[in-house]
């Protein structure tokens, strides 16, 4: 928490504190010429010299109030130390402004009956002033507070939500890369060139899986890029068994997403399409920018057979990157499923 005087942070705020403090000393000033018989000069110097007293003090009170832990005590605690606190301050401003106005402008000594008889009202005065600048002082201290709770909030909120993201986009599935690694070692005696492809692919692939997972965010045709290097892994499985298109416009090529978003979306494309299919899976994807957002389209065919005419469950993939879109942008409706002509598509809505 800040230390600093709130009143002297500011440009603005210790004009403020100067300007209502010569508004005080104007106030007092007017009101005692017309009251009293005594000289303006002598009224002007005694306001002057209480208020200025007054001032300096309460520039001073910010540090008791400030560093001591009035929560840890008692209420009556509490009271006795402001008591403590204003009768000090009042026994130092009226001495001094007494003293002072006495030797340098009381000449014909009628400033002695003034004081007497002005005492209470300086009193009250001091009172009145002590109470609005401890109120004023707790204020900022409560405000400063909340302030630092929400940053503290927001802090905290901002380490979790990285936390969800990393912890999703690190979930690379140990299916893909125990088959894969299996598919290699098959490959390797059948087809050195082929295995050498696809080892390069593998490591490609894992490599900016890794890096994806310390940003934020990659553009659409370094996340596609990747993509790629995943299906033609998978192709290499499968043969022709699998095939893949990707009608992409070239102004959304540049455009920023969430880093290792769209991966679950094929990777679901192939477990649910190729894996349960006994025939050959075309797995399209359309990107096409509209408005403020980047609409993507991701579709397979699937066998209606050899999955009862329905395609089997939603998928870690789908749930994973509603989860993703919730944490981002507060909305896991931007992203749409459906079963259409034989196909299930994934419909994605990214802001730009």
């Amino acid at each position: 928490m800040n230390s600093f005087n709130p009143i002297l942070q500011s440009y603005w705020s210790r004009l403020t504190y100067v300007v209502t403090w010569v508004l005080i000393i104007s106030l007092r000033v007017s009101v005692g010429y017309y009251v009293s018989d005594i000289p303006f000069h002598v009224i002007l110097i005694d306001a002057l010299t209480y208020n200025l007293l007054f001032a300096m003090c309460f520039l001073r009170l910010w540090y008791p109030i400030r560093y001591n832990s009035w929560e840890q005590k008692s209420w009556q605690f509490n009271i006795a130390v402001h008591i403590i606190l204003l009768l000090t301050v009042l026994l130092v401003c009226i001495a001094l402004s007494y003293a002072f106005t006495y030797l340098f402008a009381d000449k014909e000594g009628a400033y002695s009956s003034f004081m007497l008889s002005s005492l209470p009202w300086k009193i009250i005065e001091g009172a009145l002033l002590y109470a609005i600048m401890v109120m004023i002082y707790y204020l900022c201290i409560y405000i400063e507070r909340l302030n630092e709770k929400a940053a503290n909030e927001i802090r905290l909120n901002k380490m979790l939500k990285d936390g969800e993201l990393n912890l999703l986009r690190s979930q690379i599935n140990p299916h893909f890369l125990f088959n894969s690694l299996n598919s290699l070692n098959s490959l390797i005696i059948k087809d050195v060139n082929q295995s050498q492809e696809m080892l390069v692919a593998l490591s490609d692939y894992l490599r900016y899986t890794v890096l994806a997972t310390h940003r934020k965010t990659s553009t659409l045709k370094e996340e596609l890029e990747n993509i790629r290097r995943y299906l033609s892994i998978e192709q290499l499985r499968f043969g022709d068994k699998l095939a893949y298109r990707f009608s992409v416009a070239d102004d959304c090529l540049p455009l920023k997403v969430p880093a290792m978003l769209l991966q679950p979306l094929f990777e679901n494309a192939v477990k649910h399409g190729v894996y349960e299919s006994t025939e050959a899976v075309s797995i399209t994807a359309k990107a096409a920018r509209k408005a403020q957002l980047l609409h993507i389209e991701i579709s397979n065919n699937f066998d209606a057979e050899a999955t009862g005419g329905q395609r089997k469950g939603s998928g870690t993939g789908l749930k994973n990157t509603k989860e993703q879109l919730r944490l981002l942008y507060g909305a896991p409706a931007l992203l749409q499923t459906k079963v259409e002509d034989g196909k299930f598509v994934v419909t994605l809505k990214i802001p730009t």
